[in-house]
């Protein structure tokens, strides 16, 4: 699939997240600022997306920083003001207790989001990592536009929030629903590899304004049909912008094809890739015993 996901738990957001995810999968040098660390990987800060934004006081496309992904991830669920929040508590007579209760989001989770991966078919990041800047920008254009695209059908179609006894009744968020996402240029392996993190918080409200938790379990049911939209969407519009045309390709043996970009020699594909798992290509960058490597630069996108 090209769509991965996995759940956030709040102590990653403090040991795996902030030192490898966000600054592109590599190594935060410690006590380096999170936009410095990203500058120096390569990789554009994090934007936030999703209809739930407004009522966290943030807005669609702003920077990430590091402060909201501790409060929202990280702190079991907390706004992502939560700081100033309860300083402003505080100041005005609060005890530390209301202060605190102030930042909160609902009930304090362990599990605050899931990590939901998007990467273009083999074929795509292919032309995306061979191809001129045009082919690139393009691609980029299209894998942006359909995250957008399959974040809002999780919040009309997927995104559930449980409550009463036993969690027997459940609604959608009626506001949307609140992510950051993070792009990547690069597999762990350091091939060429578009990919984007989408960090997607649990927290949503409800009607009368409470907030609860979304039920995850609900979104890794739905990872295959999220993955079907995204393919056909990326693949209609790349088609599009470059006059392009897809063909079957078989994975596995009396299995359904999947559709690929027609033209790209399917033996060039690596078998088994992922970001997560940093499959190789063809030929590995670097020296022949494997230490260092010709680094490809990576930039900001599009």
């Amino acid at each position: 699939m090209t769509v991965d996901i996995r759940v956030v738990r709040a102590g990653q957001m403090y040991r795996y997240y902030p030192r490898q995810t966000v600054v592109g999968d590599g190594r935060r040098p410690a006590r380096t600022p999170l936009r410095a660390a990203q500058e120096q990987a390569g990789v554009p800060a994090g934007r936030w997306m999703g209809r739930g934004l407004a009522a966290l006081g943030l807005a669609p496309g702003e920077e990430v920083t590091e402060e909201q992904l501790r409060n929202l991830f990280g702190e079991r669920g907390r706004h992502s003001y939560a700081d100033r929040i309860e300083a402003d508590r505080l100041a005005a007579g609060a005890s530390p207790k209301k202060a605190f209760k102030a930042g909160a989001l609902g009930r304090r989770v362990t599990v605050t989001g899931v990590d939901f991966v998007f990467r273009p078919q083999p074929t795509i990041y292919l032309l995306w990592a061979l191809g001129d800047e045009e082919t690139r920008r393009v691609i980029e254009a299209a894998h942006e536009r359909a995250i957008v695209r399959v974040l809002e059908w999780v919040e009309d179609e997927v995104a559930v929030i449980r409550h009463g006894k036993d969690g027997i009744y459940r609604v959608r968020p009626p506001g949307g629903l609140v992510a950051a996402r993070f792009r990547h240029y690069e597999a762990r392996s350091e091939r060429p590899l578009l990919h984007d993190h989408l960090l997607l918080s649990v927290k949503g409200q409800r009607l009368d304004g409470t907030w609860g938790s979304i039920h995850t379990t609900a979104l890794h049911e739905n990872t295959v049909a999220a993955s079907a939209l995204y393919n056909e969407l990326v693949a209609a519009e790349v088609c599009e912008e470059l006059g392009l045309s897809t063909e079957p390709r078989t994975v596995t043996p009396g299995r359904r094809p999947v559709m690929e970009i027609a033209g790209v020699p399917h033996e060039l594909i690596p078998q088994g890739c992922s970001p997560r798992s940093g499959g190789e290509p063809p030929a590995r960058r670097g020296n022949p015993d494997g230490s260092g490597s010709h680094r490809r630069p990576r930039r900001p996108s599009a």
